[in-house]
């Protein structure tokens, strides 16, 4: 309160605030007054709270809209921080400032982002998020993983992330556990996956069945999915091919596996071997005790494919050249010919 002609309590003069020290007993409009001290004031803006506030509430909004046209076509709000641009806004942006300022978001904004995505701001990298939405949609289209069958036949990004989840899996969340469940992998198909059979076996009953089916077919042109006597020889013999290319050196195994097949790691395409030997067994006729493989070519199919190599010879690379010439007797100079060389070039 003011004594007497003095000004109001708590100010004095241009810019100065008088606080109290001690109860005042009267206020004689001066700053001496026992009781009071003087101290520089900082207005505070009249007005413009509210309009900050409405601002900021458009904004949100505006962006609550490009939200729910990404997530009516995607089926959710995981989004990389840079990008998912619609319609000039960058809504990954978007997301991401919200997730960081997410402790003091009104209640009503994090209601709305809930009902298009419930795990809009997951508590686990926004990535993982982002790779179970993929993993969801394959599921969606091709039905649930199996740990029994050692995740066969899956696209090999999805392959590695489960694997990955696997490993983790007692790290994860309780969550995201749950939601790997609703991929199929659930914690009894992942002690299904550990217990695979096929897990336990030793490079003996790899190179075993490896030395069966060379035996049985006369090659190790085997791929993905390749089961051979309850074996997965197509997988275990691609693991071999991955790990003897990322070698400096031939290892062990990769020379027990080339004295079965020499061109069992093969430089160029995995089929075009296949085709290779489908043609050289069709010319030659198959060897002693050697019986077609399931899906081989038939006759009509590998002449056509051997003059395919003939009419491309030039793209060809020399181990192929070699291999080609072997079993057609074809020549670079043959192969000139067939391709359209000139006169002079075939001697005529």
């Amino acid at each position: 309160m003011a004594g007497a002609g003095g000004p109001p309590a708590g100010r004095r003069g241009n810019g100065v605030r008088l606080l109290a020290t001690t109860p005042p007993v009267a206020f004689r409009g001066h700053a001496g007054v026992t009781g009071w001290r003087a101290e520089l004031y900082v207005p505070r803006r009249v007005g413009q709270g509210a309009g900050l506030k409405a601002v900021s509430e458009a904004r949100f909004w505006e962006g609550l809209g490009h939200a729910r046209r990404y997530a009516s076509r995607h089926g959710h709000l995981a989004v990389p921080h840079a990008g998912a641009s619609q319609d000039e806004f960058d809504l990954g942006r978007w997301l991401a400032n919200l997730r960081a300022a997410s402790a003091g978001l009104p209640p009503e904004y994090v209601r709305a982002l809930a009902e298009l995505d419930v795990w809009w701001n997951p508590p686990w990298p926004i990535n993982w998020q982002r790779a179970w939405h993929r993993a969801r949609a394959h599921t969606l289209a091709h039905g649930p993983v199996s740990g029994g069958d050692n995740l066969a036949g899956l696209p090999r990004w999805l392959e590695r992330w489960l694997r990955h989840q696997i490993t983790e899996y007692s790290q994860l969340a309780a969550e995201q556990q749950r939601l790997l469940a609703q991929l199929g992998l659930t914690a009894a198909e992942i002690d299904r996956f550990h217990a695979w059979p096929a897990r336990r076996r030793s490079v003996m009953h790899g190179l075993e069945a490896a030395h069966n089916y060379a035996a049985r077919h006369g090659h190790l042109a085997v791929s993905q999915p390749t089961p051979h006597d309850g074996f997965d020889l197509g997988k275990w013999v691609s693991q071999q091919r991955h790990r003897q290319r990322a070698a400096a050196q031939p290892t062990r195994l990769g020379r027990r596996l080339t004295d079965l097949d020499t061109w069992w790691n093969p430089p160029w395409p995995l089929g075009w071997q296949r085709y290779y030997w489908a043609a050289r067994f069709h010319l030659h006729g198959l060897p002693d005790d050697v019986v077609w493989w399931p899906g081989s070519p038939e006759e009509d199919q590998a002449r056509q494919w051997l003059h395919a190599q003939q009419a491309s010879w030039h793209l060809l690379q020399p181990g192929q050249q070699e291999l080609v010439s072997g079993i057609a007797g074809v020549t670079v100079a043959r192969c000139r010919y067939s391709t359209g060389a000139s006169a002079h070039e075939r001697g005529t």
